[in-house]
């Protein structure tokens, strides 16, 4: 019972840690959002208030106030546009056609009867109005009198005087007072008249009849006709208006605010201008829901962007959850971004954060992959701390994603300057799209910040390289260029290894080419395999001359019992183990030199001591290794290279070809699987067969067919036998 409450206190306290950190995070991410500058550039200004500090514009955007003033202007200088109506002309035509017409009727009806000229004056007043006309109805006592208001469609009143003159004219002077009336009213007519206009045009009209008909009565009537039928012809044109209105403003260019431009300055009184740029970037504080909202909003997006992360980790990166140090490592590089972010927040050009950098460390001390899913949460926890935009987070983006990649290719020197010049372009690239995007415009400084940031990003991956030491010394974290270090053959331990034991030297490098190749075969970590391959023999340097590859005479063996031999055989690992902790080597790579026999039998010895001692009970435990056995594929790959490597290597000196050593590799692989040691080290048989053909393929190319070079002796005897042959051929001449 206490051994299972030791197990869940055990199980549970790194689930502990980890929420504390996870917790610590967000609460530092909500902190950086609240400092930064997303928040913090707004606050209570109102039109007509005096700035408290200098704002100005953090992107280049659109005056919208100053737009819309040209625009009011365009509209201002369209005018009123007209458009001719032709049908006014042809109804005054005709109006004042039928008005002659009415009064002649009506005066040759007088002529008979007055009374029944009333009456039928009725009539014609009726009809008229059913038409829908406006009509004057005469009076019975004026129609006797010649005192006649005639009954008609335009409102003209026509006295005796000017009844009797009109009655007394020919029918040729009556067609000719007509055309003058109608001229008149023709001239006027295309004079294009307005309500502006209709005055001055219908005075010319009434000096054309003037001067173009002598009698004082029927000048008077002509005047009436054409004052009356006169109405402008030229009609407000609404629709052309509206188009022309619509093209002026289209014509208009946007008033454009750019980016570092001052928008009021400390002091200043805040105009109506002024206020809507800053509404427009975001300065105003617009009371406390104004103020909460786009906290809320913020951290909402974090929190989920929080649980994907973790959903993400649990589900597809089990390894490091399980690393205490690389979740502490994830933790602290995390915090230190937002930390940096926060700092850098009041930058007026985000080009000048270094936000690859993340990304590329997260890469090369943990993995790409986590790499890039955090990065994309870490920009846009950036976004918020730095009130950045759409071309701020596509630029984080991106190039922390160019970084984490490209940076795996920083294991050899001569590839630095080449990955950062590389991530340098990136940045470029990226910067200099994501403006001309968004700000649909090049700018004279587009060129010169886009360079800014391939210089970032350039140093940014020479900052990550250099300080790979830190991080490793800080967190106990082996990176690729530690192991490179280690993998150099003039490190202490290396050349103590080639002096003291050569023959283990020898041994350990064909094992390290047999173990990188098979664990490049399989996509394991080469470069591990190599390093453990070099180092998982060094036991041995403490008494060389136990093992044979590094016996020149007599075998020590010969002289000591089974049980003593097995023990200093066996006890190599221990040594080596602990000679690994006292030179500081990496965990992984102690791992290696502890496991890389698991807990196999020393088979010559306890066979041996079987046969010496028959009569007394040997136990197979005092014969095995201690173990574990081999936790990693690296660590297995180490065990089976070494296995087949001693063996191998004796078997092509007794002259066996490479059919039967595939033979004997294939029979040394199912020994250790039988033998249960490769059962925790998560490889499948594929992969095992992998391996199998990787050490073939490194055997063919180390012990192919050579030409069989003669001998001394036979050469001298092939001399002599030419000899002879020249010697009996001069016989013969």
């Amino acid at each position: 019972m206490k051994e299972t409450e030791g197990k869940k206190q055990k199980y549970n306290k790194p689930i502990t840690i980890n929420m504390v950190m996870l917790a610590v995070a967000f609460v530092v991410t909500a902190v950086a959002i609240v400092t930064g500058s997303y928040l913090k550039d707004t606050e209570v200004v109102t039109v007509g208030s005096v700035a408290s500090r200098r704002y100005v514009a953090t992107r280049d955007m659109e005056n919208t106030f100053e737009t819309q003033k040209l625009k009011d202007k365009a509209v201002e200088a369209v005018g009123e546009l007209y458009k001719l109506d032709a049908t006014v002309q042809v109804t005054a035509i005709k109006q004042t056609q039928d008005f002659f017409d009415d009064l002649a009727n009506a005066l040759n009806t007088m002529d008979g009867n007055a009374d029944l000229a009333y009456d039928e004056a009725v009539k014609q007043a009726e009809a008229s109005a059913s038409n829908g006309n406006k009509t004057v109805l005469p009076s019975k006592e004026g129609l006797r009198n010649f005192d006649l208001q005639l009954v008609t469609q335009i409102p003209v009143a026509v006295n005796e005087q000017q009844a009797k003159e009109y009655y007394q004219l020919t029918s040729d002077h009556k067609a000719q007072f007509q055309a003058d009336v109608i001229n008149a009213i023709n001239f006027a007519y295309e004079q294009k008249i307005t309500d502006e206009t209709l005055e001055k045009i219908s005075q010319q009209a009434l000096d054309m009849i003037d001067e173009n008909i002598g009698q004082e009565q029927l000048t008077e009537l002509g005047k009436a006709v054409v004052k009356a039928v006169l109405h402008p012809n030229l009609v407000l044109d609404e629709e052309a208006i509206r188009v022309a209105k619509e093209q002026s403003i289209a014509e208009v260019e946007p008033v454009m605010v750019l980016k570092n431009q001052k928008i009021v300055d400390e002091g200043e009184i805040v105009t109506d201008e002024a206020y809507q740029l800053l509404s427009q970037f975001g300065f105003i504080n617009k009371g406390y829901i104004g103020s909460i909202t786009p906290f809320v909003g913020s951290i909402s997006l974090v929190f989920l962007g929080f649980i994907a992360v973790c959903f993400y980790i649990i589900t597809q990166q089990k390894k490091v959850l399980k690393d205490e140090k690389k979740t502490v490592v994830v933790f602290a590089l995390y915090i230190l971004t937002v930390i940096i972010h926060s700092l850098m927040a009041d930058l007026s050009t985000f080009y000048f954060i270094p936000v690859s950098i993340f990304a590329m460390l997260l890469s090369i001390l943990i993995n790409p992959k986590i790499a890039l899913v955090l990065n994309v949460f870490a920009s846009i926890a950036a976004l918020f701390i730095f009130n950045g935009s759409a071309d701020f987070l596509l630029y984080t983006i991106v190039t922390g994603s160019f970084g984490a990649l490209l940076v795996q290719y920083t294991n050899r020197r001569e590839r630095i300057l080449v990955v950062s010049v590389l991530v340098g372009a990136a940045h470029l690239a990226t910067y200099m799209s994501a403006r001309l995007f968004f700000d649909k415009a090049y700018t004279s400084l587009l060129l010169q910040d886009s360079i800014y940031a391939a210089f970032i990003g350039m140093a940014s991956v020479i900052i990550v390289v250099g300080s790979l030491p830190l991080w490793e010394a800080m967190f106990g974290i082996n990176t690729q260029y530690r192991l490179m270090e280690l993998a150099d053959p003039n490190n202490d331990i290396m050349k103590r290894l080639m002096i003291e034991t050569p023959g283990t030297y020898h041994h350990c490098l064909i094992v390290a080419n047999l173990a990188e190749t098979a664990a490049y075969d399989i996509f394991a970590n080469g470069a591990l395999a190599r390093v453990g391959a070099y180092y998982h023999d060094i036991g041995k340097m403490e008494n060389p001359l136990y093992f044979s590859e590094n016996q020149f005479g007599e075998n020590v063996h010969d002289h000591l019992d089974p049980y003593i031999s097995a023990k200093m055989i066996i006890s190599h690992v221990e040594k080596g183990v602990k000679m690994a902790e006292e030179n500081h080597l990496p965990k992984i790579v102690r791992d290696i030199i502890e496991q890389h026999h698991g807990k196999t039998l020393v088979k010559y010895f306890y066979m041996k001591s079987t046969k010496e001692k028959a009569m007394i009970e040997t136990l197979e435990r005092d014969f095995r290794y201690k173990g574990p056995i081999p936790q990693s594929k690296e660590a297995a790959i180490v065990m089976l290279a070494d296995t087949v490597e001693a063996a191998i290597r004796s078997s092509l000196g007794e002259g066996k070809s490479i059919a039967e050593v595939e033979i004997l590799i294939d029979k040394l692989f199912k020994d250790k699987l039988n033998d249960g040691q490769l059962n925790d080290c998560r490889l499948d048989l594929k992969e095992i067969e992998n391996i199998k053909k990787s050490f073939i393929k490194v055997f063919n190319g180390m012990y192919h067919d050579r030409i069989a070079y003669p001998k001394d002796e036979e050469i001298e005897a092939a001399r002599h036998q030419q000899e002879i042959k020249q010697e009996q051929k001069k016989q013969e001449e």
